[in-house]
């Protein structure tokens, strides 16, 4: 069965997207039409949480119970158009920066070039294009 996330309307007019995991708080978007809020943030958090659990992961496979001293990341992205003039997300660059104990240095360049190598899944999947297909129909 397929993993499913859910938007709904609230009384108020903000909208709540769950995630449906008991790991995550469900996000109230308030007055989303005047808001600062984009969807492309989400594309864009999904994207740089891959990549940087996936480097986290890697690292423990490499060598169980290894853990960064620490780890901040983030994620930029530029704005285009598509051939009909309609905006799309351009590219998007992810920044992981890690504080690599001694004693690791050579597990982590393995996690490096796994990740140059193959990238986690969101990116994958982003690069290979996902296939999307929408309803959108009156209940």
């Amino acid at each position: 069965m397929p993993d499913k996330v859910e938007l709904r309307q609230l009384e108020n007019g903000d909208y709540e997207i769950d995630f449906n995991n008991e790991d995550m708080d469900k996000i109230t978007i308030h007055n989303w039409g005047k808001s600062k809020f984009s969807c492309r943030t989400l594309l864009a958090a999904a994207a740089l949480c891959c990549s940087s659990g996936s480097a986290i992961y890697e690292l423990g496979v490499r060598k169980p119970g290894a853990k960064y001293n620490d780890i901040q990341s983030s994620v930029t992205w530029t704005n285009g158009k598509d051939e009909k003039g309609r905006r799309i997300i351009e590219s998007i660059d992810i920044h992981v920066q890690v504080d690599v104990p001694e004693e690791h240095l050579a597990e982590f360049k393995e996690v490096i070039q796994e990740h140059e190598d193959n990238d986690c899944f969101v990116v994958r999947s982003l690069k290979r294009g996902i296939k999307a297909k929408i309803k959108i129909r009156r209940i």
